[in-house]
C-alpha cells in the first residue's frame, strides 16, 4: 500500500462497499459461456486452467481466509494483551515456499467451487463482502493498526482490507486480458 493511500475505516468502508458490485456487474455482463472460458494455467498445476468463474471463487476464498485470520488475531489480542516478551515462533517458510503453498491451496479451493453456478458465486461473494464490512465496522482504530504475518511478509489489518480491492482489480485484469487474447 502506498503511503498516500487512505486506510481509514471510512475510506475502506466506502471502497469495499462499491468495489465488489462494480466488479460483479462487469462479470455478470459477460455471456455465460465467457465466464467459463479457459484463460490460463494455474501457477501450481498447469493441468488446471482457470476461468473467470474460478477467479471469482478464488477472490471469495482469499477474502474468507483473511477475515478468519483477522478475527483470530483480534481474539488472540483480546485474550493475551501484548507484552515486551515475544514468544518464540517457528521459522517461516521462504517467500517462494509460502507462495507455492498458497497457489496449491488456491487450486484446491477453486476445484471445490466448480460445481457452483455463477449466480451462486455472486451470492457467495456478496455474503463474504457483507461479513468483511461487518468485521471492519466493529474493529477499533487500534485493531486496524495491528500487524500479522501474511505469505508475502507482514501487513496491518487495514492493509488487508484494502488488499481485497487491489486483489480483485488484479484478477479482473487477468480475466480481461485472457478473454481478449486470440484463441
Amino acid at each position: 500500500m502506498s503511503a498516500s493511500s487512505d486506510l481509514s475505516r471510512a475510506a475502506l468502508l466506502e471502497l469495499l462497499a462499491q468495489h465488489l458490485e462494480t466488479t460483479l456487474a462487469e462479470l455478470t455482463a459477460l455471456p455465460a459461456d465467457r465466464r467459463l472460458h479457459p484463460l490460463k494455467p494455474s501457477r501450481a498445476n498447469p493441468a488446471i486452467i482457470w476461468t473467470p468463474s474460478d477467479h471469482v471463487a478464488h477472490l471469495i476464498g482469499v477474502e474468507q481466509y483473511f477475515n478468519r485470520l483477522i478475527e483470530g488475531l483480534i481474539e488472540q489480542a483480546a485474550a493475551q494483551p501484548p507484552t515486551a516478551e515475544t514468544p518464540a515462533q517457528p521459522p517461516a517458510p521462504s517467500p517462494v515456499e509460502a507462495m507455492a503453498a498458497v497457489h496449491a491451496l488456491n487450486d484446491r479451493w477453486i476445484l471445490k467451487q466448480r460445481d457452483k453456478t455463477f449466480d451462486e458465486l455472486v451470492a457467495m461473494a456478496r455474503a463474504t463482502r457483507a461479513q468483511s464490512l461487518a468485521l471492519l465496522e466493529r474493529l477499533t482504530d487500534e485493531q486496524l493498526a495491528l500487524t500479522l504475518p501474511v505469505p508475502w511478509g507482514t501487513a496491518t489489518v487495514a492493509e488487508l482490507f484494502a488488499l481485497y480491492a487491489r486483489h480483485t482489480d488484479m484478477h479482473l485484469e487477468f480475466i480481461r486480458t485472457g478473454l481478449a487474447a486470440p484463441a
